[in-house]
């Protein structure tokens, strides 16, 4: 694969003869049409091909989410490429064909800010939860106005509720309102701190589940 500014027609995209040209983050690139393998996929491949599925469709539903979340450590690959390098290492459990996601280990951002302290999600009124943390801030990386961001994943109906300004960092104590469907429902939950100016996150913390009343 080749980059490039001016070829003999000029920058283009989509595919010309046995080329094909496109742009990303700015920059403009051209390859040649992939061929077609006749090798048989090893066990091993397709054990990776099926992983990769796994956490693609895992984090497809919250790719907003993730884009803020895994903004700064994506060097050259996107956001949510970024995302799921990373929990194919870390982050699936068993053996094939049985592979799953080790939620305890899942996060939905990666950065450099101070993250929560001692927090904890407890079942609150009917279809909520109750989050409570010590506020840490102060030191170096951690402000009081940084934003509360909660994810909360319903594993039997494979819905997520995500809200990135849930609360700030010096109040302590908020809460988050669920859909009614999620009544009686355990969930997993995460939670994070997000920069007030969007350009900064801590790494999320895992809390465990909840039984929601």
């Amino acid at each position: 694969m080749a980059t490039y500014q001016k070829g003999i027609l000029g920058v283009f995209t989509g595919k010309v003869g046995t080329v094909i040209g496109s742009n990303w983050k700015g920059i403009d690139y051209m390859r040649s049409l992939p061929k077609k393998s006749k090798k048989v996929a090893t066990q091993k491949q397709l054990d990776q091909r099926y992983k990769f599925a796994l956490i693609n469709s895992f984090f497809k539903p919250i790719s907003t989410l993730i884009e803020m979340g895994f903004q700064k450590v994506s060097g050259n690959l996107t956001a949510m490429n970024a995302a799921i390098s990373y929990h194919l290492k870390e982050a699936i459990a068993g053996t094939a064909p049985d592979f799953e996601i080790d939620f305890a280990k899942v996060i939905f951002s990666r950065g450099e800010l101070l993250g929560p302290w001692l927090p904890t999600a407890t079942a609150g009124a009917v279809a909520e939860i109750n989050y409570a943390w010590t506020d840490n801030s102060g030191p170096s990386y951690a402000e009081v106005d940084d934003q509360v961001a909660l994810l909360v994943y319903n594993e039997s109906t494979k819905e997520f509720v995500f809200l990135q300004n849930a609360a700030m960092r010096a109040d302590a104590t908020t809460s988050l309102t669920l859909p009614a469907t999620f009544s009686g429902a355990t969930v997993h939950c995460w939670m994070a701190y997000f920069a007030q100016d969007g350009e900064r996150v801590s790494t999320s913390i895992y809390l465990g589940t909840v039984t929601v009343n």
